[in-house]
């Protein structure tokens, strides 16, 4: 309906008709989820939602902008969903750091996927500050490590993320998807640290 671009200026140019978008929007997809669980009938553990809130260096929108546009709307989708005693696992790429509180406040569960070589999100600094109130799912390193390094590389990506972020309140894993051109053997060299996990 409108562009990336198109959106983050509508935040200040125009912000009725974004509010106008948004409320469509979140009806719509809210609406859907709402169905969907109860069609599911308790067999659903985990919604998943995804929406970009920052860049490799910085937020692509202000707290503020959040604040208005987007919190109300994520806060009434988490709300509904846990009315279903059903978890929500959020995406959000990028160095997100300055909306991780409002994110928790909203009702989000697990955070996803802790790109840690972005500016604020060092895993020790995460775990230190919101460890105690959100699961967080990814960490290890996909735009180096993963397709560039060797599994001994890998291997040692994954201890640093399950020694910083974990154990408990981790989900060990890549920070986004496995790119197609990352080595099998990278991609293997994940799980042997990951099953390691389950046994602490």
């Amino acid at each position: 309906m409108r562009s990336l671009e198109e959106a983050l200026v509508d935040t200040i140019a125009e912000p009725e008709f974004l509010h106008r978008a948004l409320d469509h929007i979140a009806y719509a997809q809210g609406e859907m989820t709402r169905r969907f669980l109860e069609a599911a009938e308790g067999a659903v553990d985990m919604v998943f939602i995804s929406d970009d809130v920052g860049t490799q260096q910085s937020l692509l929108l202000s707290p503020a902008a959040f604040d208005e546009f987007l919190f109300p709307r994520l806060k009434q989708w988490c709300d509904m969903v846990h009315s279903f005693g059903v978890r929500v696992f959020f995406h959000t790429d990028g160095a997100a750091e300055p909306l991780i509180p409002r994110l928790i406040e909203a009702g989000i569960d697990v955070l996803n996927p802790i790109q840690h070589v972005c500016p604020g999100m060092d895993s020790r600094s995460l775990k230190a500050k919101y460890g105690d109130r959100v699961i967080f799912h990814g960490g290890v390193d996909n735009q180096y490590a993963l397709p560039f390094g060797t599994p001994a590389e890998v291997r040692k990506e994954t201890a640093a993320c399950l020694r910083e972020l974990g154990p408990a309140g981790y989900l060990p894993c890549s920070c986004h998807f496995i790119q197609a051109d990352t080595p099998v053997e990278n991609v293997l060299a994940i799980r042997p640290m990951a099953i390691a996990l389950r046994c602490l």
